[in-house]
C-alpha cells in the first residue's frame, strides 16, 4: 500500500512538472527558446564529448576513426558559439537546428555504408540513426521558421496533453487489494 501512495506522489509531480513546462512554451516562446538554447548547448556539448571518447577508443584499437572526428568538432564548436552569442543562434535557430540534424544524418552515413557492405545485422538500426535527423533536418532547411514553430507548438501541446493525461491516471488510479 505504501508503494502504491509513493509511486503516485511520483507520477502527480512528474504529470504536474509536464503540464508547467508545456504550459510555459505555449504562453512564453521568447524566454522558453533562450532556455532552450542552453539545453540545446549542454545536449550538443555532450553528444560531441560522447563522439571525442569513442574517437579515442576506436583510435586506441586501430578501428576507423574519421567520422568520429567531425561528430566531435561540430558540436563542440557550436555548443562554444551557442553560448558565447545566444542572441545571434537564437535569430537564426531554426536552420541551425536544420543544419546541425542533416550534418548528424551525413555523418552518420559511413557507418551505414559499412553495414551494407557487411551485410550486418545492424544496417536498419544505422540507417534508421542516420536517415531520421537527414529527414528531420532537410524538413527544417526547406521551410525553417514555419517547422520551427509547429514544432515547438506540438511539443508544448504534447506535454500539456501527456501531463494532463498522467495526472488524470495518477489521481483516479486505486491501490490493488
Amino acid at each position: 500500500m505504501l508503494q502504491f501512495f509513493w509511486n503516485r506522489s511520483a507520477s502527480v509531480w512528474t504529470a504536474a512538472l509536464y503540464l508547467l513546462l508545456g504550459l510555459l512554451l505555449l504562453l512564453f516562446p521568447a524566454e522558453s527558446g533562450t532556455l532552450l538554447l542552453w539545453v540545446l548547448c549542454a545536449i550538443t556539448a555532450a553528444y560531441g564529448l560522447g563522439h571525442l571518447w569513442r574517437y579515442m577508443q576506436k583510435r586506441r584499437y586501430g578501428l576507423p576513426w574519421g567520422s568520429e572526428v567531425f561528430l566531435t568538432l561540430f558540436p563542440l564548436a557550436f555548443s562554444a558559439f551557442a553560448l558565447l552569442r545566444p542572441q545571434a543562434v537564437l535569430s537564426f535557430l531554426p536552420l541551425v537546428l536544420g543544419a546541425l540534424l542533416t550534418l548528424d544524418g551525413v555523418g552518420k552515413l559511413p557507418p551505414v555504408v559499412s553495414a551494407l557492405r557487411r551485410r550486418s545485422e545492424d544496417t536498419l538500426a544505422l540507417g534508421l540513426s542516420a536517415l531520421l535527423p537527414l529527414v528531420l533536418g532537410i524538413i527544417l532547411l526547406w521551410d525553417p521558421y514555419r517547422a520551427a514553430r509547429t514544432a515547438i507548438a506540438l511539443f508544448g501541446a504534447g506535454l500539456v496533453a501527456g501531463g494532463a493525461g498522467d495526472l488524470a491516471a495518477a489521481l483516479l488510479a486505486r491501490p490493488r487489494s
